[in-house]
């Protein structure tokens, strides 16, 4: 599978993870926790894929030269607000508005991969490329899921 359509999935993932939070506002802590969990070790993982396999693929092409001077601080936007959310309830007051400036930087940027990165890392580096660092996403993804189920 090509890297770009995983990620782009994973984009979609973690938009309807948020989405589910955003209902969640008042309802049972364990189920709010358990959707949080899962939210933010999809993201953690997500960024460590682009950050290790995809951007460093790119970077070593003109056309994506700003590429890491916008997309690596937007990943750390989103760390910190995985780091503001931990401690809150969905029935905190601030829950909801930090949610919702995470929503909205996810979807910026998401927006920005898919509609421009995306096709012109698939123009750039050609199909073969980009479908080669699907698989090393892929390794990387089975390797965490392995290290997490191996750990009680």
């Amino acid at each position: 599978m090509l890297a770009t359509e995983i990620l782009t999935q994973q984009h979609h993932e973690a938009l309807d993870l948020i989405a589910e939070l955003q209902d969640a506002s008042g309802t049972a802590t364990t189920s709010y926790d358990s959707t949080f969990k899962k939210l933010e070790d999809a993201l953690l993982l997500h960024m460590r894929e682009e950050e290790e396999i995809y951007y460093p693929a790119l970077a070593k092409y003109d056309e994506f030269s700003d590429l890491l001077s916008y997309s690596i601080p937007e990943h750390e936007a989103v760390r910190q607000y995985l780091a503001q959310l931990e401690p809150l309830s969905p029935s905190d007051d601030s829950f909801q508005d930090v949610l919702a400036d995470m929503r909205a930087a996810i979807e910026d940027h998401a927006d920005n991969e898919e509609d421009d990165v995306f096709p012109k890392s698939i123009e750039v580096l050609g199909e073969d490329r980009i479908e080669e660092l699907g698989d090393e996403i892929e390794n990387m993804k089975n390797a965490v899921n392995k290290r997490k189920t191996a750990t009680p």
